[in-house]
């Protein structure tokens, strides 16, 4: 009960909906405190960059390195013209979206080793797994849509 207390509180708490899900791929809304509205999204891909974008705004978990790209990307904003992000929204009213076909709350507790670690609950079904890696949340989201059920093997 306390993991799920700590869970609630964090400030950078995602609710991931999922809206359609075909051959792999899935789209829908993620929702966080600091936003009345969704942000959608269309594939693994874009929620991956959608989710590490919102934890660089946060700088919440602190990446432990820079990611590499094949072209440089300058900052936009240095650290002290950044804003203190205030919420929108309270903790039960983004814990009520639904996604049509399921619906993950995502806490990251760390950004190491280039990828994330944390715990997620497939709110549909009421289980909360952790995650070592941003792959290992994406294979038990998958396996989640694909078979009804988060995988328990390592």
């Amino acid at each position: 009960m306390e993991n799920i207390k700590r869970m609630i509180s964090a400030p950078n708490l995602l609710n991931i909906c999922i809206d359609s899900s075909k051959n792999g791929e899935c789209g829908g809304r993620i929702w966080y405190l600091y936003k009345n509205w969704p942000v959608p999204f269309s594939n693994t891909v874009d929620l991956i960059k959608k989710m590490d974008g919102f934890f660089d705004t946060l700088n919440y978990p602190e990446a432990s390195t820079v990611s590499r790209t094949f072209y440089m990307e300058e900052k936009s904003l240095k650290p002290e013209e950044k804003k203190e992000a205030v919420a929108q929204m309270a903790v039960q009213e983004l814990l009520e979206k639904k996604g049509d076909e399921a619906t993950f709350i995502i806490y990251v507790k760390y950004r190491q080793n280039a990828t994330w670690q944390g715990e997620v609950i497939w709110a549909d079904k009421k289980k909360k797994k952790c995650f070592r890696s941003a792959l290992e949340l994406l294979k038990m989201i998958d396996s989640a849509l694909d078979h009804g059920k988060i995988d328990t093997e390592g």
